[in-house]
């Protein structure tokens, strides 16, 4: 008799992270509690007498800082709490009143329903002129996010989510202020989890306010989708879901490269071919003599073609600047080549004049040209081979994993019932 597998039982605790919200604390944590007495509240270093009204409640736990490091350093130290006391999950709030208690059965709901999942709160922004703003800001936010991911999340700035902790912990995310969020939410898709969004609503007729910094925290948060996007643009996304992760460097290297390897053959292009095509494409455009423009050359060819970027791009490095010396040497050699039809291999000639300079350059751009085609067709031989050997490998050893066993059986043995 076979038996329904039960669903992974979730843990829930709710972490309020504040910072100086003395007129709406209270309040809030009144509400979470009777909605639940799982409560971990993180004072990020206040000074206007929070302390002193939570130091008066004794149903919640409380983390304090004893300065201020940010909203992104109070939830990481929730989470780090909240996973001490053997919670699962984490729902997090703002402490200024906006967020309705009510919606956390609803986030509960939506937790055991997608236990490994991130939960996003949508806030319905019409009406008022400080919720205008909210959406001008969120709507910057979600651009960004889609860049990155490619993938529109209706709300990224939305600060009551539910995460699962033991992903989220595994993160290696590096920001501590309001920019955590986004950088959370971006590297927690690119690891593979899901994003679940949950239609909210918000009040604005709170008497506390936000602590958001127009200047330092819009600089912050452009500064990281600054970093993400270079990422995203350079790295192959088999790299970037384990990239990130701390078990990355917990893994032999040996095993890491493997992973990285196949990963890069399998999933980033698709076929030994497509991967060929991308390291190709971008060692020619990495030689062609067109300094400065290299990359974004190999960039709109690839998403012409539909190929990989990443790939393309990484394989584009080629002139690094240890390499600059010698793809400089080789054109120009290659190009006398083919325009005197005999190898010279001099790099300077007594009097040199603006004819002989203006030789060189000739026989440089000539020779660039020729060394691009023939190192990117050599490229796309060697890595089509190389491809398909992965590919081979990958398939001798699914087949050895596989095999029959003594019995004839390929079916692994099961113990017999008694």
């Amino acid at each position: 008799m076979t038996t329904k597998e039960a669903k992974p039982q979730c843990n829930v605790a709710v972490i309020l992270p504040t910072y100086n919200n003395q007129p709406t604390v209270a309040g809030v944590i009144s509400e979470v509690l009777a909605v639940t007495g799982h409560v971990i509240i993180v004072d990020d270093g206040s000074t206007d007498g929070t302390a002193d009204v939570l130091s008066g409640l004794s149903e919640i736990t409380v983390v304090t800082h004893e300065r201020n490091l940010g909203k992104g350093a109070a939830l990481a130290a929730g989470f780090a709490r909240a996973a001490e006391m053997g919670f699962t999950h984490a729902i997090t709030m703002d402490t200024d009143g906006q967020h309705l208690a009510s919606d956390i059965p609803r986030f509960i709901a939506a937790i055991e329903a997608n236990p490994d999942a991130l939960v996003v709160g949508v806030r319905d922004l019409s009406g008022s002129a400080a919720r205008r703003k909210s959406r001008i800001l969120r709507a910057n936010s979600n651009f960004w996010v889609w860049v990155h991911t490619k993938k529109w999340i209706r709300d990224t700035q939305s600060g009551f989510r539910a995460y699962p902790l033991a992903p989220i912990l595994e993160l290696r995310l590096k920001t501590k202020r309001y920019d955590f969020e986004v950088e959370a939410l971006v590297k927690a898709m690119w690891s593979g989890l899901q994003v679940v969004e949950l239609p909210i609503d918000v009040r604005y007729d709170t008497e506390s306010h936000s602590h958001f910094r127009p200047f330092q925290d819009f600089a912050l948060v452009t500064h990281l989708n600054g970093c993400l996007f270079a990422q995203r643009l350079i790295m192959p996304a088999s790299l970037r879901r384990v990239y990130y992760r701390k078990d990355f460097y917990r893994k032999p290297k040996r095993q890491v490269i493997q992973e990285l390897i196949q990963g890069a053959v399998l999933q980033e292009s698709g076929s030994p071919l497509a991967f060929a095509a991308c390291i190709g494409i971008g060692v020619c455009f990495g030689v062609l003599p067109i300094w400065g423009f290299q990359m974004a050359a190999a960039i709109i060819v690839a998403h012409k073609l539909r190929l990989s970027k990443p790939l393309v791009v990484v394989a584009s490095n080629i002139s690094i600047p240890l390499m600059i010396p010698f793809v400089l040497y080789a054109s120009l050699i290659a190009g006398r080549l083919v325009l005197t039809g005999h190898a010279d291999w001099s790099l300077w000639h007594s009097g040199v004049t603006l004819i002989t300079v203006w030789d060189y350059a000739i026989e440089y751009m000539v020779g660039a040209v020729i060394l691009a085609v023939v190192a990117g067709l050599a490229a796309a031989v060697i890595s089509y081979l190389f491809a398909r050997a992965v590919l081979a490998l990958r398939r001798r050893y699914r087949s050895c994993n596989q095999a029959p066993t003594a019995g004839g059986s390929s079916e692994p043995s099961r113990p017999s019932s008694s």
